[in-house]
Parts: structure tokens; sequence; C-alpha cells
């Protein structure tokens, strides 16, 4: 059987991550395990790893997403003075597929 293994998160994704695995405890009548959590005692509890990787790569996702983001909401992206054109004309869309797709915005198979 595999051991999971507690990855480095903030105190705030500690925390919500207890919270939410103290109510799935108190929805199945485990009090006694939902105090462990809650206290902080808890954080090898198979229950806290697999919230804490879910926590995880939803803001993994999201931080690929606000990457993009912030590439196309830059000025200079839109630039139709640059050489070549504006960045976004070579781009089309190529960013938000990558990063709909799972990948870094800046993603080249080169």
């Amino acid at each position: 059987m595999a051991t999971l293994t507690l990855t480095a998160a903030s105190p705030g994704q500690m925390e919500r991550v207890r919270a939410s695995v103290a109510k799935y405890f108190e929805s199945v009548n485990r009090d006694d395990l939902s105090r462990i959590v809650t206290d902080g005692e808890g954080d090898d509890f198979p229950e806290v790893q697999v919230a804490l990787g879910l926590l995880k790569e939803q803001l993994d996702v999201l931080d690929r997403f606000r990457a993009a983001l912030l590439e196309y909401a830059a000025p200079d992206f839109w630039d139709d003075s640059l050489p070549g054109g504006s960045l976004a004309q070579h781009d089309s869309g190529e960013m938000a597929r990558n990063v709909l797709a799972g990948r870094p915005h800046f993603f080249h198979r080169d």
C-alpha cells in the first residue's frame, strides 16, 4: 500500500483542507476524527492528503489561467506597432489552448 506524504502547503491552504475534511468526518458521524483533524493532528490521514492534493491541483490550474490572462491583458501584447505585428496576431489563441490543455501558457514543442 502506498504511503501518502504531506506536501508543503500554506497555513491558509491547510486550514481550508482541514475544515473540509472535518466536515466530511462530521457528516459520517465521526466527530472524534473531525476534532483530530481540526486540531491539526490528522495531517497524515489519507482524507487530508487527498483533499490537499485536490486543492493543489486546482490551484495549479488557476495559476496557469492567471499567467495567460496576465499576458493577454498586457497592453504590449496588442501593440500593432511592434516589428512583425502584435504578439496577439502571432499567438492566435495558442496560450489559451495550452492552458486549457493543462500545459503552461508558453509551451513550445521545439
